[in-house]
């Protein structure tokens, strides 16, 4: 089975039109340590995140996927959370928190139910801390019976769904675009 990445943006370009922001955040793009990051500062206290919003043809099917990022929180402590729409329902997939100045690799699975029509990829901000940060990169949502980490399993920067993940030379991890 070929490896595809269903996050649309994983090199984290700026581009994608459904990144959104909490009460009080702003969301910038820098680039730290050679990699893109979404980062979402809090300018007032309340419920704060920066997100990206799956919809339509961005959705994987319904399943067990593998989900990798990293994840950087500063001034507070921070959650990357995955969320799904179904049904009408909100439902929280995944919950990892972050300590404050410290950068985490998030590696867990979730099912996806059937019927969602929309999937959040968020990153929470603590609620009263003005001027908190958190990051998130190399975001991957991958089938979770195609993950191998062996292979190069999380990390890669395939650019999305529309570029098939796999190696070229044997130097190459698998996923990996160049």
């Amino acid at each position: 089975m070929q490896r595809i990445n269903w996050f649309p943006d994983p090199n984290i370009t700026g581009t994608l039109a459904t990144v959104n922001a909490g009460n009080n955040a702003k969301i910038e793009y820098p680039t730290a340590n050679n990699r893109k990051w979404l980062r979402a500062t809090s300018v007032a206290a309340g419920d704060n995140y920066g997100q990206y919003t799956l919809l339509e043809s961005q959705l994987p099917p319904a399943g067990t996927y593998h989900v990798h990022a990293l994840v950087y929180a500063q001034k507070a402590t921070a959650d990357f959370r995955v969320y799904a729409r179904a049904d009408g329902t909100y439902r929280m997939l995944l919950d990892v928190p972050v300590g404050n100045d410290m950068t985490i690799t998030i590696n867990q699975n979730i099912t996806i139910p059937s019927n969602t029509n929309q999937l959040f990829v968020r990153i929470a901000l603590d609620q009263k801390t003005v001027g908190a940060i958190g990051m998130m990169s190399d975001i991957l949502i991958e089938r979770a019976d195609t993950y191998d980490a062996a292979l190069g399993g999380g990390g890669f920067r395939a650019s999305s769904r529309g570029t098939r993940c796999h190696a070229i030379k044997a130097i190459r991890r698998a996923g990996d675009v160049r």
